[in-house]
C-alpha cells in the first residue's frame, strides 16, 4: 500500500520539478511574439474533451496552444477583435508561494498532484487597447457543465490573485462565445498568411484580387462563392481553389469586409463583400471594459 503512495508522491515531485524547469526556461512569461505558454500542446497533457490545438497567431505571429475546444473558439474570437492587441494563453500564476498563501487564507486546498502543490495557470491574459492606453484582463473559459465546486474553489484563488495584482478577471462560458463569428473566423484562419498556399504571392494577389472583387460585387449575391472563385481561377489559369484562398485571405486581413456575425459563410452560397473603406457595424456578445 505504501509503495503506491510513494509512487504518487514521486509523481507530484516530478511534475513540480518539471514546472520549475518551465519557469527557468521563461514559460508563462513575456509578451507578444516572445511569450511562451506555460503549458504547451506537446507536454503530453490530457486535453479537455480531446482538443489540443496549435494555431499561428494573427496578432502575435507565434504559435498559440489551446487545450480545449472552448479555448480554441475563444482564441478565434480574440484574433478577430480589433481591441485585443496581445493574447497570452496558459498564463502562469507566479510565484507559486503567492497562490499557496491565498489558498491558506481562504481555507481552500491548493492545486496539487498527489498532495504536492503545482503552479496554477489561467486560460488567457489579454491586452486591450482603450482610449487611455492598454489594459490587461484575465479570462478563463469554462463550459457551464464543468463549473463544479472544486473548479470554483480554484477559480476563487485565481480571482483573488489577480485582484491583488489589480487586473480584472472573469469567467466566460460557451454561451458567451459568438458561435457564428467563430465559425467564420475558423473558415478564414489558414488563409491569413500567403505562405500557407504555395504559388500565391503578393504579385499574384494584386493581379487577381481586383478582378475577383469586381466579379463578386457585380454578381450582387446571386451566385455561390464556389462559382465566383472557380470562374476567376479559370480566367487566370489558376489551380482550382486559388481564388477561394485569395477571398479568404482578403477577408482575414480585413482588406475586404463581410458580415461575420449574423450568418455562417458557406462556399455553396453567395457572399456580399465590401472594400475596407465601407464600414460594417456588428455587435458581439462579449464586451470588454
Amino acid at each position: 500500500m505504501s509503495h503506491g503512495g510513494d509512487e504518487m508522491s514521486q509523481r507530484g515531485s516530478r511534475i513540480a520539478k518539471m514546472q520549475t524547469n518551465y519557469i527557468k526556461k521563461g514559460r508563462g512569461q513575456g509578451s507578444g511574439k516572445d511569450y511562451k505558454p506555460f503549458i504547451q500542446a506537446h507536454d503530453n497533457k490530457t486535453a479537455s474533451e480531446g482538443w489540443l490545438t496549435r494555431h499561428k497567431g494573427w496578432k502575435t505571429n507565434r504559435i498559440h496552444h489551446t487545450l480545449s475546444e472552448h479555448e480554441r473558439k475563444f482564441l478565434y474570437f480574440c484574433e478577430w477583435s480589433d481591441r485585443i492587441t496581445d493574447i497570452r494563453e496558459q498564463w502562469a500564476l507566479l510565484p507559486i508561494e503567492k497562490t499557496i498563501e491565498i489558498s491558506e487564507q481562504l481555507g481552500i486546498r491548493h492545486a496539487n498532484v498527489d498532495g504536492t502543490p503545482v503552479t496554477m495557470t489561467t486560460d488567457f491574459r489579454l491586452t486591450l487597447q482603450t482610449l487611455t492606453g492598454t489594459v490587461d484582463e484575465i479570462v478563463t473559459v469554462k463550459p457551464k457543465s464543468k463549473l463544479d465546486e472544486r473548479t470554483l474553489e480554484l477559480f476563487e484563488i485565481e480571482r483573488r490573485y489577480f485582484a491583488e495584482e489589480g487586473t480584472p478577471w472573469r469567467i466566460i462560458t460557451e454561451e458567451e462565445i459568438p458561435e457564428t463569428l467563430v465559425a467564420n473566423v475558423e473558415w478564414l484562419c489558414e488563409a491569413k498568411y500567403l505562405n500557407t498556399r504555395p504559388g500565391i504571392d503578393e504579385e499574384l494577389l494584386s493581379l487577381v484580387s481586383e478582378e475577383l472583387y469586381d466579379l463578386i460585387v457585380y454578381d450582387a449575391g446571386q451566385s455561390s462563392i464556389s462559382k465566383m472563385c472557380l470562374l476567376t481561377d479559370k480566367e487566370f489559369g489558376l489551380r482550382n481553389g486559388a481564388c477561394l484562398f485569395i477571398l479568404q485571405h482578403m477577408l482575414a486581413n480585413k482588406r475586404w469586409k463581410t458580415d461575420m456575425h449574423s450568418k455562417k459563410i458557406k462556399e455553396l452560397e453567395p457572399i456580399v463583400i465590401h472594400s475596407n473603406n465601407q464600414r460594417i457595424t456588428s455587435t458581439s456578445s462579449i464586451h470588454f471594459a
